[in-house]
Formats: C-alpha cells, structure tokens, sequence
C-alpha cells in the first residue's frame, strides 16, 4: 500500500491525530517511519506509526537536558583552563571557533575559580565550537571521536531530526545509541547511570504498543 492510500484510509480519530500532530512533527517524519515499517513487515498500523513518534519526542526530551549538562561541565572545564592575554583588539563575544577567533592570544592558566577573566567575558562559542577548541588546545585531554559524535546526536537533537529513521527509510537506531553510550562516557559520574535509566522508560512503552515484529527497530531491544 502507497503511503497516500495508507493516509486515506486511517480511521476519523487516527485522521484527527495525524492532522494535528503532523503539523508540528512533520508529515516527512510519518512517511519515513512507514516506509521503514514496511520493509520489516507490511502490516503497518497508524499506533504502531505513531508510536514511534511518541519515542522519538520522548528521546529527544531526555537528551536535551543530558546534552546541555555536558555543554556547560566542557564550556566551564576550558573557563577554568584558559584566558585571554591582553583584552587588546578583541571583540565583545566569540562564538564560532573560526578565523576571527583570536588563537594567538589564547593561553593557558591556572584560572582562579570565581575569577572573571577576560576569556569568560568574551566565550560565547557554540558546543560544536567548544569541540574545535578541544581539538585545538586539549586534544590530549578529551576523546574527540566521542566528541563527533555527541556533536552529531546534538544536532540530530537540537533540530529535531528523527533519531531511529533516516530519508533513506532506514533505521538509524544503532548510529543514536553510539551518539548516546558517547554521552554517557562523557558527562559527570553522579550522571551516567540515570540517561539510560529514563531512556528505558519510554523505550519500554513503546514496546508495548508496538507490534513484536517492529521491536527490533528500536532504541533498546533487550526484554
């Protein structure tokens, strides 16, 4: 069945509930999970569809707050680490870690813990600028494979692009789960063990309202 016939033959309450929520999600995302399901089975439900979205929005509300929890401890490790020599030509912010950004001045220090320094005043870099800091003055201090790809799951988050399907209708469950366990090696200890704990709770309602034969599309596929 064509995704259109699929579409026109959903019930008035699946047609209300798809009417409203693809307006926010997305109609692209309703179509690239059904064509997915269908390469795994053809029989495709509406709830098993809609499921899907259900843990897709649910995944992204979890990590949004992990992943800014990471972005502010490496934002305040580098503030603690570095500093401005002069405040000399400087701008006021620096947000994109670029050709403007004045590498030639940035040295190493002891940074006092409340001291404001001229580099606290002026860093406003984005996470993925945070990353090409790293990569430029503390390579030997951070993982920056795992950097890539928790800069990857980010974006994938931040921009709410579907975290288990691609365009190419494929899941891309496995490649979420190497942004995710990147994540988890990354943040404070006192946060490791509770990503994946609330990750498992949508997870595990998902599967209940999913047909069996679609559990292996999912974040987690352990019973």
């Amino acid at each position: 069945m064509s995704y259109i016939d699929f579409i026109s033959s959903l019930s008035n309450d699946d047609k209300e509930n798809y009417n409203k929520y693809s307006k926010i999600r997305g109609a692209q995302q309703y179509r690239i999970i059904y064509e997915t399901l269908c390469k795994v089975d053809s029989n495709v439900t509406y709830k098993d569809i809609n499921s899907f979205i259900i843990l897709d929005k649910a995944i992204k509300d979890i990590l949004f707050t992990y992943l800014g929890t990471l972005e502010e401890t490496i934002r305040n490790d580098i503030l603690s680490k570095f500093d401005f020599e002069s405040p000399e030509g400087l701008k006021d912010k620096y947000k994109y870690f670029n050709n403007k950004f004045p590498k030639t001045k940035c040295i190493r220090k002891n940074v006092i813990s409340y001291e404001v320094t001229e580099f606290y005043k002026r860093f406003a870099l984005t996470f993925g600028g945070m990353v090409l800091f790293i990569k430029e003055f503390m390579k030997d201090e951070y993982d920056c494979e795992k950097l890539d790809a928790i800069v990857n799951l980010r974006n994938n988050v931040m921009h709410h692009s579907p975290l288990l399907f691609n365009c190419n209708f494929e899941s891309t469950a496995i490649n979420t789960m190497i942004g995710i366990n990147a994540l988890v090696d990354m943040l404070p200890a006192s946060y490791k063990t509770s990503v994946i704990t609330k990750l498992k709770v949508p997870n595990e309602s998902t599967k209940k309202n999913l047909a069996p034969v679609y559990h292996c599309l999912l974040l987690f596929k352990e019973n």
